[in-house]
């Protein structure tokens, strides 16, 4: 009886140690694992603080007081291109146009 206690014992042992190895190289592999997610994370990090601080930002993005005159040139485009095609005798569709553009104010201002 003695020697079957000692042989259930000693084949638990090995299977904790088994099971006690398999744990450490699990736990390697995570470890590996998360240190490839948190590398990306780290450089995007880097990047955002590298940018907070760039001279761009605290002179403000040059040409944006033309960005209306801008608009009003491309709205425009339909309306000359309708007229133009009917100067040359072609066929128009004269349905209305759809809204090209969005409204100003009406994008997603959720990424700023």
């Amino acid at each position: 009886m003695a020697n079957t206690m000692m042989a259930v014992g000693a084949g638990l042992a090995i299977l904790a140690l088994i099971g006690l190895a398999i744990g450490l190289v699990v736990l390697f592999v995570v470890i590996y694992l998360l240190n490839d997610v948190l590398t990306p994370l780290r450089r995007i990090l880097h990047d955002v603080e590298d940018a907070k601080t760039a001279p761009l930002l605290e002179r403000g993005v040059q040409g944006t007081d033309q960005l209306a005159r801008t608009r009003s040139l491309a709205e425009a485009v339909p309306d000359l291109a309708v007229r133009y095609m009917q100067k040359l005798g072609l066929p128009v569709n004269t349905e209305p146009p759809a809204q090209t553009f969005p409204e100003p104010g009406s994008a997603h201002r959720g990424w700023l």
